[in-house]
């Protein structure tokens, strides 16, 4: 029997991913042009069919290099997130895989049972955790300590609950909520999603040992005796989740029927739309590049207030007059 469970903040946060990408490359292809130009006009059609135009500004040089090294930051922290999480995993995964003693025979025929006795590694380690790691074949590593301190029920318990994680596939879930989360920092609405997403990781995981074990009795037992332990913090790592998120499943265990509701404050919503209603603004601005004749080095952009046919005009009142620069713009 399958455990997979619909994760609405997960796939939310996946396809705002795909709108912002798209979104940003977009803004990039109108305005990088207007920024590589050596001199941007502004087209306005005053009466009937009479134009002026003027010289909004010239573009420093360097003000597209900077554009462009926005856009690579941006994407790399991304990048940069993805390679990280993969080597920190691995790098703990391996320390901690030094330490793999054979499967105890208290928990053997559980393992069995659930048909994970080739997907559970059993670690000498002092501490009381589980986790589930792995973003093409998950698998699942419990300590020594955790299997001497809870009873075989509360032990089929955890197992039962990281094998949801692994079945749902949550380590990758994970990997890639904050790879998006960090490549699009600046709209808190994905810090959101993730973390949303992380705590539904959580219940559903927990929902799913409940539904298994017909009760919440021996998972709550589990967790009592690991919260009386000093917790290991994974927070750095993909896919295995810390202890942020125990409050709710408390929660959610003491009261099987509370629903837990995930919203999203205002100030992301706020912000978001900001960031669209300005984005559409830019790409819908209409644009025309001429060659200039006075402009050598670069094309100059003639942006319209009304539409692109005034271009042309725009372009012949241009060369006939010099280039205004910020310091004798507005004189007479």
């Amino acid at each position: 029997m399958r455990t997979t469970k619909f994760n609405g903040s997960f796939l939310s946060l996946l396809f705002s991913g795909v709108i912002t990408t798209g979104i940003i490359v977009a803004i990039f292809a109108k305005t990088f042009p207007l920024l590589a130009a050596k001199a941007i006009y502004y087209c306005q059609q005053v009466i009937s069919n009479t134009f002026t135009s003027n010289t909004l500004f010239q573009v420093p040089h360097p003000l597209h290099h900077f554009l462009i090294l926005v856009l690579i930051v941006s994407l790399g922290l991304g990048v940069l997130s993805f390679f990280v999480q993969l080597v920190k995993t691995y790098g703990l995964i391996q320390k901690l895989l030094t330490e793999r003693v054979s499967v105890p025979r208290k928990i053997h025929k559980t393992v069995t049972v659930l048909n994970l006795s080739s997907k559970v590694y059993v670690i000498k380690d002092n501490n009381l955790f589980s986790l589930c790691f792995g973003i093409l074949s998950p698998r699942i590593i419990i300590t020594t300590a955790l299997v001497s301190s809870l009873t075989q029920k509360e032990l089929e318990a955890v197992l039962l609950h990281e094998q949801a994680h692994m079945q749902n596939r949550d380590p990758l879930k994970i990997l890639l909520g904050k790879t998006v989360t960090s490549m699009f920092f600046f709209l808190p609405i994905f810090s959101e999603f993730n973390r949303n997403m992380t705590a539904t990781n959580e219940l559903a995981a927990d929902q799913w040992a409940i539904t298994s074990q017909k009760g919440t009795i021996f998972l709550r037992g589990a967790l009592k005796k690991i919260l009386s332990r000093p917790q290991v913090a994974f927070a750095t790592v993909p896919a295995i989740s810390n202890t942020d998120y125990l409050e709710i499943r408390i929660h959610r265990l003491v009261n099987p029927a509370l629903k837990q509701n995930f919203r999203i404050s205002w100030k992301s919503i706020i912000t978001s739309l900001v960031f669209l209603i300005v984005s559409i603004f830019v790409v819908q601005m209409p644009v025309s590049a001429l060659s200039m004749e006075n402009h050598k080095e670069k094309s100059s952009y003639f942006v319209c207030s009304s539409n692109n046919s005034c271009q042309q005009e725009c372009y012949n009142r241009a060369q006939l007059s010099p280039v205004i620069t910020p310091t004798n713009y507005g004189k007479k």
